[in-house]
């Protein structure tokens, strides 16, 4: 009964995640069967490279964040003080608004998005948002990984790791393996990948509302898409253009959230 259950969810996840596999398969094959009363092609078509790039931004933030966080906690764990320096600096990080993180990135390059073509002003957006989106969620995941590998580290059967003549580096990289630890970086990488999206509808509705037609910095976000149609809501306008992407987020945001409660039911 509980395989099934777990096959169920697993399903369930997919489908949720969908929107983000959608949007890579492509455009022209669902544009002739949209019905244009409800939605139209350029809608389409904006809705579907939002999702492209979100796509593109979670996975690239999980990726970079997760190799850092992976690094920090085992060398906060190998050499404590030197993991009190990580966490003072990862709590000093911490305690600023992850959207203001995002727009002093933005800071520097502002000159040269502005300068630039719309292709080279979208790819520079997208590294400049990645790199921030990575600083605001390294506390977390860093701490995240440190706890229940040190909780490894000092508990009982480590010491015949120690008898044996295995050097603290060599006993961390077994416990690294362990399954407890396989269930945490599951349980940080959904973490992550929630407050990623998070920051960039965020900073994309922001952006948006901020920037209007001029389109400054060039952040392609469901979120921007949700701020240019939230009139939509009003008297004459087309609800389903808000809607739309504001589903397609809540059904993502699930999924991450259900591999999250996962994880951390694995670990009680």
């Amino acid at each position: 009964m509980k395989k099934l259950y777990n096959i169920l969810k697993i399903i369930c996840i997919v489908i949720l995640l969908s929107p983000l596999a959608i949007s890579w398969l492509p455009v022209e094959s669902f544009l002739h069967i949209l019905p244009g009363e409800i939605v139209n092609s350029v809608f389409f078509t904006s809705l579907y490279s939002s999702f492209r790039e979100l796509s593109i931004t979670l996975f690239a933030t999980m990726l970079f964040a997760m190799l850092i966080s992976l690094i920090l906690g085992y060398l906060s764990v190998l050499w404590m003080r030197l993991g009190a320096v990580f966490a003072n600096i990862l709590n000093a990080v911490q305690s600023i608004p992850a959207i203001l993180v995002a727009l002093f990135c933005y800071a520097p390059v502002s000159g040269y998005l502005a300068r630039h073509t719309n292709a080279a002003s979208a790819v520079m957006s997208l590294i400049v948002f990645v790199l921030a989106a990575t600083v605001t969620t390294l506390p977390e995941a860093v701490r995240s990984i440190t706890i229940p590998l040190i909780d490894l580290y000092n508990r009982k059967y480590s010491l015949s790791f120690r008898s044996y003549g295995f050097t603290k580096m060599r006993i961390l990289a077994v416990l690294m393996n362990t399954a407890m630890m396989r269930s945490t970086f599951r349980r940080v990488a959904a973490g992550i990948l929630l407050k990623t999206l998070v920051l960039d509808c965020s900073f994309g509705f922001i952006i948006q509302l901020g920037f209007g037609s001029y389109g400054t910095p060039a952040h392609l976000s469901p979120g921007a898409l949700i701020a240019a149609h939230r009139d939509a809501l009003f008297e004459g306008g087309n609800p389903v253009l808000f809607w739309i992407p504001s589903l397609m987020l809540v059904a993502i945001s699930v999924a991450f959230l259900m591999v999250l409660n996962e994880a951390r039911e694995e670990n009680a």
